[in-house]
């Protein structure tokens, strides 16, 4: 009985394990509209690597990658909530304006490398290499370094 047991929650483990990743490769029009419509505002000249559809249990993400570096993750719905530039810098126009009010107040003149957001709070990362971090209502609640 105890071979049996451990036998049926092996396959149970392995299974969960196989189900948990479960990334898939889509095509940009496969992308939700909102989504397909921040890459081709901001990014109009861009080319795309690749993009994937990842699924973990209840919760679906998108990821974009474009040729020039730029890697966007998308939630279900196709709200960005996140944005890096490896390459280059991001565009001052993605970031919310109260962020860069507040940014060009402290560090006059910088640039950002990468912008992301969750319920909670955005976090920004300068080229300086320092992250700064806003809560929802935009108040800058921290910096790292």
């Amino acid at each position: 009985m105890k071979k049996i047991l451990a036998l049926i929650a092996g396959i149970l483990a392995f299974s969960s394990a196989a189900l948990a990743d479960n990334d898939r490769a889509v095509t940009l029009d496969r992308l939700p509209a909102k989504a397909r419509t921040f890459v081709m505002e901001n990014f109009p000249d861009a080319r795309l690597a690749y993009a994937k559809q990842e699924r973990d249990f209840l919760e679906v993400h998108y990821e974009v990658v474009l040729v020039s570096g730029v890697k966007l993750e998308f939630d279900r719905r196709g709200e960005w909530t996140g944005v890096e530039c490896r390459y280059s810098t991001l565009d001052k126009n993605i970031i919310p304006e109260p962020i860069r009010a507040a940014v060009e107040k402290l560090y006059p003149g910088t640039e950002y490398r990468k912008i992301s957001r969750d319920r909670r709070e955005y976090e920004v990362k300068l080229t300086y290499g320092l992250e700064l971090t806003f809560d929802r209502d935009f108040n800058l609640m921290g910096i790292d370094d």
